[in-house]
């Protein structure tokens, strides 16, 4: 070790810089290589350019399928209702359409239409096509696949250029009984243009195109090659075959590009980011000129070199000292300094502070997870439920709440003693864990209550599981040898309107019905 560090100090003695022969011709020499490897850079600058596409492409393309996927559940959801209240009369249908059609913006127009290819509603209504007939092939296909689809740009029946998501309607009995299908104007606004639009041509002269699997445009930048089809450019071929990736590319007007590709999985369609390749001809320019204008001052640098290497030895210690001073204000991670490795004393100092601000983290981690979870069960306690409900509720999410105590606990208590009525409530909060779903939580309210949360359930599912709770309670073997039965109070999260101390109001008052119905049972709020 001593050697080594010996070694890399000799390295930067002043000694080796002097001599002005010297100077001079390894001056010449760092100008000849900057000029030697000016195509190495500019190749180096291609292939980072092309890494930057790929992934652009990459998040482009996941936020296009969560947004393709949002709208596909969105029809799905329509279909459901229609399906779920068919004697509705004419203007309600309607009503319900329209409000369908607003509410989640992602379609400039949408239909329902019977198997017979008659168009029933249609929303906007001013489109005036309820009563008519389907008469385009891909429309008529799509109510013919009796599946879920997504079509590929045509010329529609309201003469616009448009892509048509479909789902099926079918009675539980499996009764089909059409579609609805909601209409992209692909050259009007609306909500995947409104995405994609967003930053979609950069000031250097990137882009970025979307074509679906056939190789048609369905966004680009330039809107009047909408709808064309460059099945022969190799990028877009390669995206027709599933594949993602980069390459430079030529376009039909002759201008070659840096393209970073992905496919969107859920649809089949591809993203294409692009650079124009003289970019990378400009970057080098001007990496060779900066290089060269800098060298210049660096003759003068060198008489100040004594000064340079104080500074160089007391910066690697003023930043640990720095990052000592953040870490005890509690400003964890702050400003941590990067050290070269040839300061040994710098190098062990940066160690140790490293190795103390992990053990202070893991303790601090300790000490929060103590602060959310009951130490009795291994629950999360009161406290973490304030947080998570109160979370929720601004998120507005949808959940239920399940309230739940230990019927005539206090007997158990007072006949068998508290030891073991603690073990019960551990015994109660293993059986809460394994009755529930990976995505709910569970709480220790206090005393002998507990709280679940589930989220995005429905009254059935949530009322399932609590009767699943209930009875598995009522027959699991006890620490003192008898059962035990428990009650349950109820309640969904009402959305916007909801607060967390109403929610726990209407769940305790289910409980407190359940109680006062004889126990033993589950009480969904209203009752």
């Amino acid at each position: 070790m001593k050697k080594m560090i010996h070694q890399q100090v000799q390295g930067i003695r002043l000694s080796t810089f002097m001599g002005g022969l010297a100077f001079l011709v390894s001056f010449l020499i760092l100008l000849s290589c900057l000029f030697i490897g000016y195509t190495q850079e500019r190749q180096s600058i291609e292939q980072q350019v092309l890494e930057l596409n790929e992934i652009h492409a990459r998040e482009l393309s996941h936020i296009t399928e969560s947004l393709v996927s949002s709208m596909q559940h969105s029809l799905e959801e329509g279909a459901n209702y229609i399906i779920n209240h068919p004697e509705q009369d004419v203007q309600t249908e309607q009503s319900n359409l329209d409000y369908f059609r607003n509410s989640s913006s992602f379609f400039n127009a949408v239909f329902l239409i019977k198997p017979d290819k008659t168009i029933v509603l249609n929303s906007p209504i001013s489109l005036n096509q309820a009563g008519t007939k389907l008469t385009t092939t891909i429309s008529i296909d799509a109510l013919k696949a009796k599946r879920p689809t997504i079509s590929r740009p045509y010329l529609g029946k309201i003469n616009r250029t448009i892509i048509l998501m479909t789902h099926p309607l079918f009675t539980s009995s499996g009764e089909y009984k059409g579609m609805i299908a909601g209409a992209l104007y692909l050259h009007q606004e609306n909500r995947l243009k409104e995405l994609l639009g967003t930053n979609s041509q950069k000031t250097d002269g990137s882009y970025f195109y979307v074509v679906d699997r056939k190789g048609n445009i369905i966004y680009h930048p330039d809107s009047s090659i909408i709808n064309t089809n460059i099945q022969e450019n190799k990028v877009v071929q390669a995206l027709m075959q599933g594949q993602s990736g980069k390459q430079i590319v030529s376009d039909s007007k002759g201008h070659t590009y840096l393209a970073g590709y992905s496919v969107i999985s859920n649809v089949g369609w591809g993203i294409v980011f692009q650079t124009p390749i003289e970019n990378t001809n400009i970057y080098s320019n001007m990496l060779i000129r900066s290089t060269l204008l800098y060298l210049i001052p660096v003759i003068l640098l060198l008489m100040l070199f004594t000064f340079w290497l104080s500074h160089r030895l007391a910066k690697p210690l003023y930043l640990l000292a720095a990052y000592a001073q953040n870490l005890a204000a509690g400003h964890h991670g702050k400003n941590r300094p990067r050290l070269n490795r040839w300061n040994y004393e710098a190098r062990q100092l940066h160690y140790a502070i490293m190795v103390l601000e992990e053990e202070t983290r893991e303790k601090e981690k300790r000490l929060q997870n103590e602060a959310n979870q009951d130490p009795l069960t291994g629950l999360l306690n009161r406290r973490a439920l304030q947080s998570i409900t109160n979370n929720w509720v601004h998120n507005r999410y949808s959940f239920a709440m399940i309230i739940l105590d230990i019927d005539h606990f206090k007997s158990v208590n007072d006949t068998y003693g508290h030891p073991v009525g603690d073990e019960v409530l551990k015994m109660l909060a293993g059986i809460l864990r394994s009755q529930v779903r990976v995505e709910d939580l569970c709480f220790r309210y206090g005393g002998e209550e507990f709280i679940i949360l589930l989220y995005e359930v429905t009254e059935q599912e949530v009322m399932e599981i609590a009767e699943r709770i209930r009875q598995t309670t009522a027959v699991f073997p006890t620490p003192m040898g008898r059962a035990i039965t428990i009650s349950l109070g109820v309640t969904l999260s009402q959305g916007e309107a909801d607060e967390t101390e109403q929610l726990l109001k209407h769940a305790d008052a289910a409980l407190y019905q359940a109680k006062e119905g004889g126990r033993n049972r589950t009480v969904f709020y209203p009752g």
